[in-house]
């Protein structure tokens, strides 16, 4: 390596810039099809991304390729892409400006805006023209570092979290806030996919739902519109052509006032509040019923009925049907 291109190494680095090795100086690439190859000055490339950490970059940001080419020769241009898993997600033809006072050259990308969990790396593609040789190179890899949410929070990680969820068969708001039934479906989530139960939205809940996991898997899909509840996760699905629709955080029956398991139907409905303070019930099974209630623990302890918590509950009482089955297992 001359003297010159060390120096453009070194400039670079002191940019805070990692960067991949680069490629064979004086690399050849063939000319238009019946053509000799093309021979022009040697050209030595070098591509990596700016601000990584410990090989990550934050999520949902635009992240920034930079590199060089030396020796600087006026008109050349690089093919820059963003690679994840081996597919382009963007790519761009930059041309390589000089840089003031140097022998070599420099270019720049910003990548559109990287959500999906994956490794990714950057490669870049200089073509053979007559006045300089191709050449290529590639950054190193580098993964995506989701944010945590919780209650409070805002933003453009929310708005993605909300609408996650919503895809996924959880009842969360749209909009940009982490609000109390963001809380609620985040928990109801954590619920379904074995994970602590709590109502914070780690960066692996967003990670698995970027990756189109965590719906809840129905026990009777062929079931037409139905009600499912799972005891032992402590969610209630309201269920409609094979698909969880709307997914729900709620406390059973305690231990020493179990809910019955078995198939029920629904049969009476009672609207507003009771002596109980039960809300919006639906009864399925003799005293037992699914409404809403002020208090709606992580874990059963009701007498029996399927506590949801307020909010939820109007939404629930309109969607159910009398006559209806209910499955709760």
């Amino acid at each position: 390596m001359t003297r010159k291109m060390l120096a453009a190494t070194a400039t670079a680095a002191v940019a805070g810039i990692a960067f991949a090795l680069p490629a064979v100086a004086g690399a050849q690439e063939a000319g238009p099809e019946g053509q000799a190859p093309v021979t022009g000055a040697p050209a030595q490339l070098s591509v990596g991304v700016e601000g990584l950490r410990r090989g990550t970059r934050p999520a949902l940001r635009r992240t920034i390729a930079v590199g060089t080419l030396s020796p600087f020769v006026a008109g050349q241009w690089v093919r820059v892409e963003f690679v994840r898993g081996g597919r382009v997600v963007a790519r761009r033809r930059v041309p390589v400006d000089g840089a003031a006072g140097a022998a070599y050259g420099t270019f720049r990308l910003r990548s559109p805006r990287l959500v999906k969990p994956g490794r990714y790396r950057v490669r870049v593609r200089k073509p053979a023209t007559a006045e300089q040789a191709g050449a290529r190179a590639a950054s190193r890899r580098f993964r995506l570092r989701f944010p945590g949410l919780t209650r409070g929070d805002r933003g453009r990680a929310v708005k993605l979290l909300n609408r996650l969820l919503r895809r996924r068969g959880y009842r969360s708001p749209k909009g940009r806030r982490f609000t109390a039934a963001t809380a609620s479906a985040v928990l109801a989530f954590r619920k379904v996919n074995w994970m602590e139960w709590t109502r914070r939205a780690s960066p692996g809940v967003l990670s698995r739902l970027l990756r189109g996991r965590g719906a809840f898997k129905l026990r009777h899909p062929r079931g037409r519109r139905h009600v499912e509840i799972d005891l032992r996760r402590q969610v209630m699905v309201l269920a409609n052509g094979g698909k969880p629709r709307h997914t729900f955080h709620i406390s059973s029956g305690k231990a020493s006032t179990p809910s019955d398991r078995g198939h029920f139907r629904f049969y009476r409905r009672h609207p507003g509040y009771n002596s109980l303070g039960m809300l919006h019930s639906v009864y399925y099974n003799a005293a037992e019923a699914i409404h809403g209630y002020g208090f709606v623990p992580t874990y059963p302890a009701s007498h029996g009925c399927v506590r949801s918590p307020i909010p939820d509950a109007r939404y629930i009482y309109n969607w159910v049907r009398l006559g209806m089955s209910v499955y709760v297992y």
